[in-house]
């Protein structure tokens, strides 16, 4: 299996959630499915944060998962970092 067949395998699977939330709209989020995101959608993300580096990630993780960074910021700490980590193997090539 090639490289790009298996990042997309990965993409495609969602993460179930430890600890499910509700968005500030009230809709239930028990999974999450992590895409990769453009350049553009990066460049956005950084103007969003400036220059809080945890503020830019944040912003681009919503992107990559279809929330906003207000629903985002209402999941749980452990739940986040599976997300991240998903996130920075899709979009840096990163398994850390």
């Amino acid at each position: 299996m090639s490289k790009d067949t298996k990042k997309e395998a990965v993409a495609n699977q969602p993460i179930k959630l430890q600890h499910p939330f509700a968005t500030d709209a009230g809709v239930p989020v028990e999974q999450v499915t992590v895409k990769g995101i453009t350049v553009r959608q990066m460049k956005q993300a950084q103007r969003r944060g400036g220059s809080d580096e945890a503020e830019v990630e944040t912003a681009m993780v919503a992107v990559a998962c279809d929330l906003v960074v207000e629903d985002l910021e209402n999941m749980q700490m452990v739940d986040y970092v599976a997300v991240r980590e998903r996130f920075q193997q899709l979009n840096f090539n990163r398994t850390e």
